[in-house]
């Protein structure tokens, strides 16, 4: 049950940062002796290269619009990440439970980054240029007490990443709805602003 509570949340922080939560597994992993964490996370060829890759993904996150470009290239990484943690937590008792761990972490991962790459997306056209940095500090922050929570309290990372992520679908929705409302004003507003051709104009 725990490598299952430990797959939800660690999903969710893999749909944010997913370097991180790779990291931070197998550096809590080798410093604390952990069991529930595997012991490949643990290696500290691992450790270094997702410790150089959240440094990359914590600047490129930063930049205004190249994070949605940034956001695009990780829309397999994120829920990989994801899956992967699942995989190697649910492997430490059987095949299925690994393979159902595997679909639970990438789905939550895939919810997590659907949610930022959308709101970032919608942030980046606001006119604030410090928008972005405000919103990628909060998902930093989000990430590392949300990480923290998944070694320490897993129950408790399992329910409020369950929370966030029907929050942010209910967060992509409403964003998505007022992009269509506002593509329909913008298209009546230029119908009404048409010229009026000179058939039209003799048939007045």
């Amino acid at each position: 049950m725990e490598s299952l509570l430990m797959t939800v949340g660690s999903g969710w922080v893999s749909g944010i940062r997913p370097y991180f939560m790779v990291f931070l597994l197998g550096l809590a992993g080798r410093i604390f002796d952990l069991d529930q964490v595997p012991q490949v996370l643990e290696r500290w060829d691992v450790i270094i290269i997702t410790g150089i890759l959240l440094l990359v993904d914590f600047a490129a996150d930063k930049i205004a619009y190249f994070d949605s470009f940034w956001d695009q290239l990780n829309t397999v990484i994120r829920p990989v990440a994801g899956a992967a943690i699942g995989f190697l937590l649910g492997g430490e008792t059987s095949t299925t439970d690994a393979i159902v761990m595997a679909l639970l972490g990438g789905a939550t991962a895939f919810g997590a980054h659907v949610t930022k790459a959308t709101a970032r997306a919608a942030v980046n056209v606001s006119p604030e240029p410090v928008s972005n940095m405000v919103v990628s500090g909060i998902e930093d922050v989000s990430a590392l007490v949300m990480g923290a929570l998944v070694l320490v309290l897993p129950i408790l990372a399992a329910v409020v990443a369950i929370v966030l992520i029907a929050l942010g679908m209910y967060l992509v929705y409403r964003i998505h709805r007022a992009y269509r409302n506002l593509k329909e004003r913008l298209r009546k507003a230029r119908a009404r602003r048409a010229p009026v051709g000179p058939d039209e104009v003799g048939a007045a």
